[in-house]
């Protein structure tokens, strides 16, 4: 791809600048010319790679507010025109566009001057099935069609109960409009591409489940297990990492229970204390991620008084994955932290909430069989019994490792030259190559 210039755009959120982050190392390293767009306050550092340049434009000032979606919109498409326009009279003309996921306007900016485009999916291929056959325009069966107290049946996917469905397509506000709108885009443009962060060996039936008139490129995971700068891109300083690496290597092999719940979900004080009691009656050493917690929160000093956990702000979590340490992954089982449980080799407990954790704390119980879920009781709270029951399943070897480690076997096989992903990305730079000429 030398000499191909390409512009990814992403919402300045932890999970979406990773996953594009990483592609867009990828994209460098086969030649290509790469320009990572976000909003002003999308990255708080700008790790050198060759190749690789920044550009940021304004939201509208808007971050954090309930409409966030629509305004960016409205903002982001007169600022990324001006940015493509101003590219190009600098000679540096952008010859392809790579948007993630909640920014469908970046394909028509991209169509209004006459820039090809691809959908970066960020989360499973499972999860876009679902988008897609709910919202095709030939037959979707609609959000608003689904029977509450029924089972949801799509192609390529096993049976959903109503709260496995990825929580974002079931309603209409401005989440489920923007799904619609990616899938209406896709099927309007005679060449459809989109990029998917998982592997053909995990999700063959998910993928094949997905209409033949897309393009479809499986490149993950999007996670190579290397932790040095800069192909770990964190969003929240990590000012504890030198404190939990020593007291990683202090642990022996697989005896800790690595506890982070993402950039997102705060739990609730009464959940906090279960998870608690059940690692401190169950005796396990535990790397717990709470954060913004406060040099003098009496919480978190009660949780560390026992001898027996760690409690940091934030962590770098594949370098913790990595860690021969660590023996289970306590997860909100977003599909980052699913993909990077899964590349090293980490059994998972899910306590997932929202968005497309459900469906993967699913895939993971029932049909890759690396993990288990947590049962929530009546007020929604995972008791400390059943925290104990969990970590005892994942811990004790067994089924569940023998899986983890063909998993992390067929992840890193995805990925070397000659892998599938591998060859995907190669096949995407082929099609790209006769469309731009």
């Amino acid at each position: 791809m030398n000499h191909h210039h390409f512009l990814l755009v992403s919402l300045p959120l932890q999970s979406h600048i990773n996953p594009t982050f990483r592609l867009a190392t990828k994209l460098t390293r086969a030649g290509a010319q790469v320009t990572l767009a976000t909003t002003v306050n999308g990255l708080k550092s700008r790790p050198s790679v060759p190749g690789l340049s920044y550009n940021f434009f304004s939201d509208g000032g808007v971050a954090g507010k309930q409409n966030y979606l629509q305004e960016i919109k409205l903002a982001g498409s007169t600022n990324l025109k001006k940015l493509l326009v101003t590219k190009a009279e600098e000679g540096h003309k952008v010859d392809f566009i790579i948007y993630g996921i909640c920014l469908p306007w970046v394909a028509k900016v991209a169509r209004e001057l006459h820039v090809p485009s691809a959908l970066f999916f960020i989360q499973s291929a499972a999860s876009f099935s679902v988008v897609y056959h709910l919202f095709r325009s030939d037959g979707g069966v609609g959000n608003s069609n689904i029977d509450p107290t029924g089972i949801v049946k799509l192609p390529g996917l096993p049976s959903l109960r109503y709260s496995e469905v990825p929580s974002f397509l079931l309603t209409t506000d401005a989440v489920s409009l923007v799904f619609q709108e990616h899938v209406e885009i896709l099927e309007k443009q005679s060449n459809s591409f989109m990029l998917l962060n998982t592997f053909d060996g995990l999700e063959e039936e998910s993928i094949e489940a997905i209409p033949d008139h897309i393009n479809i490129f499986s490149v993950g995971p999007l996670v190579t297990g290397e932790t040095e700068e800069p192909f770990v891109r964190d969003t929240f300083q990590d000012s504890d990492r030198e404190t939990y690496l020593r007291w990683l290597d202090s642990k022996a092999e697989k005896s800790v229970v690595y506890v982070s719940f993402g950039s997102l979900l705060n739990l609730q004080k009464k959940q906090k204390e279960e998870i608690f009691q059940g690692l401190i009656e169950l005796g396990y050493p535990f790397l717990w991620v709470i954060r913004n917690h406060g040099e003098d929160d009496e919480e978190v000093r009660r949780y560390t008084a026992e001898d027996g956990g760690l409690i940091v702000r934030w962590c770098s979590q594949v370098e913790v994955l990595n860690h021969v340490a660590i023996g289970c992954f306590v997860t909100h089982c977003g599909w980052n932290s699913t993909l990077e449980s899964m590349v090293g080799g980490v059994p998972m407990v899910g306590y997932p909430q929202n968005a497309d954790q459900k469906m993967n704390a699913k895939m993971v119980e029932e049909v890759w069989g690396n993990g288990v879920k947590a049962v929530a009781d009546g007020e929604g709270v995972v008791g400390r019994e059943e925290i104990k029951r969990c970590l005892e399943a994942v811990m004790g070897g067994g089924e569940i490792q023998r899986n983890c480690e063909k998993l992390k076997s067929m992840a890193m096989e995805a990925v070397v030259e000659g892998g599938s992903s591998h060859r995907n990305l190669n096949q995407f730079f082929e099609t790209l190559k006769r469309n731009l000429q």
